[in-house]
């Protein structure tokens, strides 16, 4: 498998396709980027809790050659926001996120903690590959010339930096919970949500239980732990605790697009004037969360899949919440990042607040059928001959923005077809639709399509 690079982020096997020699190449590529704004520059760095992490931040620092503030083991709401609360230049999260543990990478960040908008990930991308090609002598003499060097690495904390960010979303919560870190970063929630009524399992650092990402299949063990603890429900992080997966008592997981859903109907509800708000989610986010916005009568406004798209968008439209209904992700101000921990904090609060389950709120949600599945892309998919189907049978087509992607609706119902940007040479098939006979037909025909039968 070669080196995934893209607007989400650079993704490897460590000691195959990612190794300190390309850590260090893509730190002195970021470093270059920030010092066109300015000579002394600052970066934070810290990272989940993968065995190679250690490694890779020492080489990444190498290449950096710069002042660091190193914030350690951190989910990645707490990194993004220790950039904007120590006002650095820009950020390191060293994280493969969902990816098995034996994988690692990297999302390079902004002075606002956000990610690396998609042309300067591109130039950035193009510049370590010009690195790359470099013998090892040349590439030193490079990195060490001039005034490029280690000036200090500071140790701070990211945790109450964040906790205090995020405190008007932390409240008291009698709901009796579950949370499984799975021993990624997300053990440190113990620190951050010490006022919830949870209890925690997996927390020893880097000792993965399950899978990585959290599933209904990876996470069906936690029924188990639910009725042991007597809890409502239970809560499964991925590695760098952007997001979130739950499950309930019966065994059932509540999807990423009916958390958002739920999100956005509890901030609309608490919005003067909902009207005026504009709500940002991914083309792959189901149309639950449309017909809540539209409920609210607020604006529905959709964008690329990829979270620095969501965020580019929301703060154009000043948006009070957005996400990514298709993988959890879930962003509130003051975030500029997926949030899984604000995410739960705000469902907790909603539940207190409602006095409802979240089982009662979530049968309340309108039923749509949301089915994903993936596919291995072959050379001979064509997306002009896929869009000449879909307009012949009367589909409305959508910009689905990633080139080699596209969106075909019709009345509430619509089929996705994107190559992923985190896994090698997948093709991802999204369907959506109120019918659930109609969402089964249509993944049917999006493998149909790119079989090319």
């Amino acid at each position: 498998m070669a080196l995934i690079e893209s607007l989400s982020g650079i993704r490897g096997v460590y000691g195959k396709d990612l190794d300190d020699s390309v850590a260090t190449r893509y730190g002195y590529a970021y470093a270059e980027f920030l010092r066109k704004r300015g000579k002394k520059i600052k970066v934070v760095i810290g990272r989940d809790t993968r065995e190679s992490g250690e490694m890779l931040r020492s080489s990444i620092i190498d290449g950096l050659c710069c002042d660091i503030i190193d914030v350690g083991i951190s989910p990645t709401p707490c990194i993004s926001n220790a950039v904007r609360e120590y006002k650095a230049d820009g950020g390191v999260i060293i994280t493969a996120s969902h990816n098995e543990p034996e994988f690692n990478g990297f999302k390079f960040l902004e002075r606002d903690g956000s990610l690396l908008g998609p042309e300067d990930v591109a130039g950035l991308i193009e510049k370590y590959h010009s690195l790359a090609g470099m013998d090892e002598e040349e590439f030193l003499t490079n990195l060490y010339s001039g005034s490029r060097e280690v000036r200090n690495i500071a140790k701070m904390d990211s945790i109450d930096p964040y906790r205090k960010a995020i405190r008007k979303h932390i409240g008291r919560s009698r709901t009796k919970i579950v949370i499984d870190p799975n021993g990624g970063a997300g053990i440190r929630c113990i620190e951050i949500l010490n006022s919830i009524n949870a209890r925690y399992i997996n927390t020893q650092p880097g000792k993965f239980s399950r899978k990585v990402e959290p599933g209904k299949e990876s996470l069906s063990y936690l029924q188990a732990e639910i009725k042991k603890h007597k809890a409502e429900f239970a809560v499964g992080f991925d590695c760098d605790a952007d997001r979130i997966e739950i499950l309930m008592k019966d065994g059932n997981l509540i999807s990423g697009n009916q958390i958002l859903a739920l999100i956005v109907d509890g901030i609309l509800s608490e919005t003067k004037n909902p009207e005026l708000c504009t709500v940002v989610a991914n083309t792959a986010t189901s149309y639950v969360v449309k017909e809540l916005v539209e409920m609210h009568n607020a604006r529905w406004k959709e964008v690329d899949v990829g979270e620095i798209n969501i965020v580019k968008a929301m703060l154009d439209f000043n948006s009070p919440v957005g996400g990514e209904g298709s993988s959890g992700g879930v962003i509130i101000p003051p975030s500029r990042c997926r949030d899984g921990i604000l995410a739960l904090s705000y469902l907790l609060g909603m539940i207190e607040k409602k006095s409802k389950s979240l089982a009662e709120m979530v049968s309340a949600l309108p039923e749509y059928y949301y089915i994903k599945e993936k596919v291995k892309l072959r050379k001979s998919f064509s997306i002009d001959k896929v869009k000449g189907y879909f307009l012949k049978n009367g589909y409305l087509l959508e910009e689905a923005g990633q080139e080699g992607s596209i969106k075909a609706v019709k009345g509430n119902s619509w089929l996705l077809l994107r190559q992923s940007r985190t896994e090698s040479e997948i093709l991802r098939i999204i369907a959506d639709s109120k019918d659930s006979l109609e969402a089964k037909a249509l993944i049917k025909l999006g493998k149909k399509l790119v079989s090319g039968i």
